[in-house]
């Protein structure tokens, strides 16, 4: 499968500079890029105190529902779920801390529908309306990272389970409450077993699934790979995220839930993923010292152009072609940012299709 749609050096686009990073060419898309965050619609970011379930504590995921009408927001605090009309006002929160049906001690992932939520936690899923019935809940075998919209009538999810013969399963298949077949990733890193093990993230992952292809990306991989599956006749194509080359000047201890991690400064943290024109572009951060990122980079799967925001402080969670782009933004407190598709696809000088 040839993936199309390349961040071009070329065409209508608002730049204030470019440098070169090794042989490949950074474009600063700054000027362009804030300009339309600037007239997206923000949810969360002006908190209504009356209203329980704006204020956000530490976004888990968004995700667009696929007629555009919803945002569906996973957070760390509960109520859990929180669903926004795509205005921006919210419309439903659910899903409560506790053991019950329909609640959650610790969700780790959802995926969406236009009728159905489904929400993650180690050892259990459930399925809810976009109203917060129950639809039903079932004890799983795996620890879930993150999810999608499947190809079909279903949902992906990503994360380590084991089969009785000690095979190690990171992707899966879910129809409502019904595991269909799985597939196996093999070769699997030391850092992905070592999550399995210690149910500590061995490096971020990110599902997303729109216009024909569903994409996961995974950097506990050594390198960090990016896998784009087909829709249409089922090809997987696995890209290696092209590397950067920066000096290496020492390291740096992050805590992320509990579990420290060591980063290379000079390295990339990758904070989400999109499916943009048919093209799997990754955003992430660039350590340049401790405690401290330079700008985010979106970075289309297997090459092309980087395109650079000064902001250290956004990241790409969601897109649907001809409707919108969902951002993540921590300053001045965590929010969504919300921008028209084609709008967001041109600043970062690729031409809509």
């Amino acid at each position: 499968m040839i993936l199309v749609g390349v961040l071009a050096c070329g065409g209508e686009r608002a730049v204030t500079a470019s440098d070169v990073e090794g042989d490949r060419e950074v474009v600063d898309v700054s000027a362009s890029v804030e300009a339309l965050l600037g007239s997206g619609v923000r949810i969360g970011a002006r908190v209504d105190p009356d209203s329980e379930g704006e204020a956000f504590l530490r976004i888990l995921d968004a995700q667009l529902t696929p007629d555009g009408r919803f945002i569906v927001v996973l957070d760390a605090s509960p109520p859990f779920v929180r669903v926004f009309n795509a205005d921006g006002p919210l419309e439903a929160a659910f899903v409560p801390r506790g053991e019950g049906p329909g609640e959650a001690e610790s969700p780790e992932a959802l995926a969406v529908s236009n009728d159905r939520i489904v929400v993650l936690e180690p050892g259990r899923a459930s399925v809810l309306t976009f109203d917060g019935e129950l639809i039903g809940d079932r004890a799983i075998d795996f620890w879930p990272t993150s999810a999608a919209r499947g190809c079909a009538d279903d949902f992906l999810i990503y994360g380590p389970g084991a089969y009785d013969d000690g095979s190690i399963v990171w992707l899966r298949s879910f129809r409502v409450l019904e595991e269909m077949s799985a597939s196996i990733l093999e070769g699997a890193s030391p850092a992905e077993l070592s999550a399995y093990r210690s149910r500590a993230r061995g490096g971020s992952s990110r599902l997303a699934r729109a216009g024909g292809l569903a994409v996961l990306h995974h950097d506990a991989r050594d390198p960090p790979e990016t896998l784009t599956l087909s829709c249409l006749d089922g090809t997987l194509t696995v890209d290696t995220v092209p590397e950067f080359k920066r000096p290496v000047v020492g390291r740096e201890q992050s805590f992320t839930g509990g579990a420290a991690r060591q980063l290379q400064l000079g390295s990339y943290v990758f904070t989400g993923a999109a499916i943009l024109d048919q093209t799997p572009i990754l955003s992430a951060w660039l350590i340049v010292e401790a405690g401290t990122e330079s700008g985010t980079h979106f970075i289309p799967a297997g090459g092309g152009s980087p395109a650079f925001y000064t902001s250290s402080r956004v990241a790409l969670l969601e897109a649907q072609p001809g409707q919108a782009v969902l951002l993540e933004a921590s300053f001045p407190v965590p929010h969504i940012i919300m921008v028209e598709y084609d709008a967001f696809v041109r600043a970062l000088g690729m031409e809509p299709r």
